[in-house]
Parts: C-alpha cells; structure tokens; sequence
C-alpha cells in the first residue's frame, strides 16, 4: 500500500493573479504558507477486483472506461493503470469547500501516490520521486483542463513550506521560500475560523475569470499580486503587524471583483471580528464560505474568541506551520 500526505495551505495574497486570465497579460504572484493539516490518499493494488474509489462516497467499476470521476480517471490514465486498484482519501480536517486548497493538495497526493506505486512496480523500489516542479506542474495540467483554476494551490502542496510564486505568461513558474523559523512569530497571530458554511470555488472562479475583461476589476487582482510582494518583504523584516493590515487591505480589494466572493453573513462576522481587536482577514481560497483567516495580537485574541461565540456557526481550529511538501510515508 502506498500513502501520500499532502499539507493544506492558507493563502495570504494573489488576488486571483494565479488565474490564467490574470498572468497571460502580467504576472502574477501568490504567497501562501503550509500547515500542518493534511490529504492523506492510499492506493493499494487489489487484483481481480477492477477500480474502486473511496472518497465522499465510494465509486466502484469494472475498468477505467467506465469510470465517472474524471479527475482520478485521467490521473491513472496517465499511468496507464486501468483496473484493479482501490483509492481512499482521508483529510486532517473538514476540508471540501474549505479554501485551504483541499482540491488541489488531492490532486497533487494522487500523482506522488501513483506515480511512486508505478515506479516501484517497474524498478523494485520508490527511487527517483518527482521533483516538487514537476509535481506541481502535472497536477496543474490535470486541474486546469477539467476546472477554472489558478496554479498557486499545487504548487503550496507540492512544495511546502512558505514561498512567493511568480506566474509568468509561458508557464514558468518562480518560487522564493522563507524559512519557516524566520515567520515563528507569526504563527501564534493567525487565527483559522471555519465559518459555517462551505462552498464550491469552480463557480466563483469563472466568474473572477470572466471579470477579468473589465480594467477596473483587472486593476483590482494587480493591486492584489502587488501587495503579495509587499507582505514578502514584511515577512522577510518580520514587520507582522503591518502584515496584518495588508490582509485587511488586500480582502477590500479581493471582495470587490466579484460580488460571489462575500455575503452579508461573511461581511458581518468580519466587521465583528475586526471591531473586537483584528487588524486584519480574509475568506480563504476563492472565497463564498469556508475557512476565515485573521490576523489578531495576542492581547486581542480572548477578546475575539468571545466575540465569535456570538455566532455559533464559527468554530477556532489550532494550526501549526508545515515546512514539507507531498510526502510518501509508507509503501
């Protein structure tokens, strides 16, 4: 049995530069840092019994031709395994329509999954495993040709750790890391507050997408990838505070592209986390409902706890940074 554990990832700033609308007419940029809530897949070879998926809910047939999950389809496709296999995934936390990049980080899992069991069975032992770039950049192709997405989410999976991602129009992807030690101080401002509701990302994603055509919304994303450079360079000096203003910032921006990205509800909860003492926060990912991230000072952080027990729908998880991409544990 082979298992893959990918990490989850929170998204500081990109504006949606990653989207291929944004970064064929100017870069984009994205920073983002891992955490330590995880995909864990685990593919094991079961002979006789054709291919059988164990997800949300469980798919099971006789071969890939018959297969409606496309997106394991065309992974096993590319390897050319077309039966006998089981598949299961499991996550750390709630993670499907969750803005922590769950979507993606499954992806990315699948391929170091399947392409590590491919390799042992070819060569006896699991030598020579993808580069993290390459790894990225399969999972991308996969994704981006069945679903409207940007490409910082997997290449945080594949990489781990706290990186800048600069977009260039031919598909060149830069990636500029910041030790984890370095940001220690960070850590303990971030507050993740899962707001009750989830969401589907394609939908808000091709909405951003087709927003892209208006200057003025175009305007908005740069302003967006520009400030991702800024918070690069506050991380770098350790400025956290001003870090988490530029949260605050960047989130009026994001929420003004399309109107799909916040609700009345999502605004309200922000307002009253904002007003018991965050400087600043966002609705992770794409937006729409998911996971909220704010940035809170320790002496503000009771304060907004209670302020958050006022809406029984939100709920604290505890996180800690994660300085590892997709890993094999087991084989």
């Amino acid at each position: 049995m082979i298992v893959s554990k990918t990490p989850l990832r929170l998204s500081f700033f990109s504006g949606g530069s990653d989207l291929p609308a944004f970064y064929k007419k100017e870069m984009g940029a994205a920073l983002s840092v891992t955490i330590n809530k995880h995909i864990y897949i685990c593919a094991h070879r079961t002979p006789n019994n054709g291919i059988k998926t164990m997800y949300d809910s469980i798919e099971q047939v006789a071969d890939l031709k018959e297969m409606q999950d496309g997106l394991t389809k065309e992974v096993l496709r590319f390897y050319d395994i077309k039966e006998n296999i089981t598949i299961a995934s499991i996550s750390d936390i709630l993670s499907r329509g969750s803005g922590l990049g769950s979507s993606s980080a499954f992806t990315v899992g699948l391929v170091r999954a399947i392409s590590s069991m491919k390799k042992i069975e070819e060569i006896g032992r699991n030598e020579w495993q993808l580069r993290p770039e390459t790894l990225a950049e399969y999972a991308c192709n996969i994704e981006m040709s069945m679903f409207p997405v940007g490409k910082q989410d997997q290449y945080a999976a594949a990489f781990g750790g706290c990186n800048l991602f600069e977009f260039y129009d031919f598909g060149y992807v830069k990636v500029s890391g910041i030790e984890i030690d370095t940001i220690k101080g960070l850590e303990n401002k971030l507050m993740l507050v899962y707001s009750g509701k989830g969401r589907s990302a394609n939908q808000i994603l091709q909405k951003q997408k087709e927003a892209m055509i208006d200057p003025a919304k175009f305007a908005l994303v740069k302003s967006s990838r520009d400030k991702a450079y800024t918070a690069f360079k506050l991380l770098q000096n350790q400025d956290y505070d001003s870090f988490g203003s530029l949260l605050h910032d960047a989130w009026m921006d994001k929420k003004s592209v399309v109107k799909e990205i916040t609700q009345d509800y999502f605004d309200t909860v922000y307002s009253n986390v904002m007003s018991a003492g965050a400087l600043g926060g966002k609705l992770l990912g794409a937006g729409g409902g998911g996971f909220f991230l704010f940035y809170v000072p320790l002496e503000k952080q009771e304060n907004v706890r209670y302020e958050l027990t006022k809406t029984p729908e939100c709920k604290v998880y505890d996180f800690k940074f994660y300085n590892k991409g997709s890993t094999i544990e087991s084989y």
